[in-house]
């Protein structure tokens, strides 16, 4: 007969399974609301075939990664042509070049190339869902997700998603939201992708909140010669509200992140809070027209160009808080004071105070959400970005 105290371990042993395999907490900011697969009890997939079934059906679930689903190789591979340049080559750079999947190549020399043929075809993900990570352990290698075509009510949370093509542009992106609305993005981490690590459609993304994210962008495969990976957001949707908060955006060298259009019809809000950028050979905010971007407490870590200068002039609606004046003309319109940027060993962190952005904020107020001390974010964000730690 099994002891008391054994029985209680196991029962605890269950329990901790439970939790492990649960959605935890609840999204902040603009996703607040959403439930994903609410009640719909864990379940663990035990082939890529079944994962596939389950994240694509009507069926609200939650589904537990609690392993290494690889599709490299899942699809088999294809051969077809790749433009070659300067920035493939990579003469005298850090890394190799990114090899662009194409038909036709003015500006260098098209080669036989061949690609894995399952990370150009994302997983269309149904509404409904929670996908979630077990420990450290989940992770989706070779192939992206997609919400697209009116799915929506999204949780992806506690993911690793990576190796998709890394040598090849338009070899595939890790997340992709597409006339959707209500996606929570949390703890999860990106690496290794040939193109976006998240890119919006032409079509709405809706209300997203992406929080506690690794943007991980050390590659051997670097279109700037650098190692360090270009794609990393490229957010041109129809109409969309992005809360980005506590994401640790390392090593990347471009569109991290990119914002606007010039489609008339586009709107974007971007909340930008007490996000960590380091390490970035190239730059970091890439601002377009109709935008509204407020950015506090944000900390650039030896960022080369903070902003593109571009972003001054395309447009934009920006609200970079850089002085005491600045953090306190909040109050008025959002109830608060807003926490300053800081550069450090960085280039130019613009100082733009459009007070359009605030006007626009104002409308959205029960969404936005607090900030810690520009001071604390590094230390907080390494602490708590990313897959395992939550």
């Amino acid at each position: 007969m099994r002891s008391s105290f054994a029985i209680t371990l196991s029962i605890l042993g269950i329990f901790s399974q439970s939790i492990d395999a649960q959605v935890v907490g609840t999204a902040s900011g603009f996703a607040t609301g959403v439930t994903g697969g609410g009640s719909a009890a864990a379940a663990t997939p035990t082939s890529l075939a079944q994962l596939k079934t389950w994240l694509t059906d009507s069926t609200a679930r939650t589904i537990v990664i609690d392993r290494t689903w690889d599709f490299v190789g899942s699809e088999g591979t294809t051969t077809g042509t790749c433009c070659q340049t300067a920035t493939t080559t990579c003469s005298g750079g850090t890394s190799a070049g990114q090899l662009t999947i194409a038909d036709t190549c003015d500006s260098g020399t098209l080669v036989t190339c061949t690609y894995d043929t399952a990370g150009r075809t994302p997983i269309d993900v149904g509404s409904n869902k929670s996908i979630v990570g077990k420990g450290s352990a989940g992770v989706i290698a070779g192939k992206g997700l997609r919400v697209r075509g009116g799915n929506k009510n999204v949780i992806i949370q506690n993911i690793h998603i990576t190796n998709i093509n890394p040598r090849f542009v338009w070899g595939g992106d890790a997340l992709t939201l597409d006339s959707t609305d209500m996606i929570w993005v949390d703890h999860c981490k990106f690496s290794l992708i040939g193109r976006q690590f998240i890119v919006s459609g032409w079509g709405q993304a809706g209300k997203v909140t992406i929080s506690n994210n690794e943007f991980d962008g050390k590659t051997s495969y670097s279109s700037g010669c650098n190692g360090k990976h270009y794609w990393t957001l490229l957010l041109v949707g129809l109409a969309d509200q992005y809360t980005f908060s506590g994401n640790w955006v390392h090593d990347v060298s471009g569109r991290a992140p990119h914002m606007g259009t010039t489609v008339t019809a586009s709107t974007i809000f971007f909340h930008a809070v007490n996000n960590y950028f380091q390490n970035i050979g190239g730059h970091a905010f890439d601002i377009d027209k109709n935008t509204y971007v407020l950015m506090e407490g944000n900390y650039f870590d030896t960022v080369t160009t903070p902003m593109t200068s571009g972003s001054t002039t395309a447009g934009g609606a920006i609200y970079d808080v850089i002085t005491v004046a600045e953090a306190a003309a909040c109050t008025s319109y959002l109830g608060y004071i807003c926490e300053w940027n800081k550069a450090y060993s960085s280039g130019t962190l613009y100082d733009i105070a459009n007070v359009a952005v605030l006007s626009k904020a104002s409308q959205y107020k029960s969404y936005l959400i607090g900030h810690t001390a520009v001071a604390d974010v590094p230390a907080n964000v390494k602490a708590n970005a990313g897959i395992g730690k939550i």
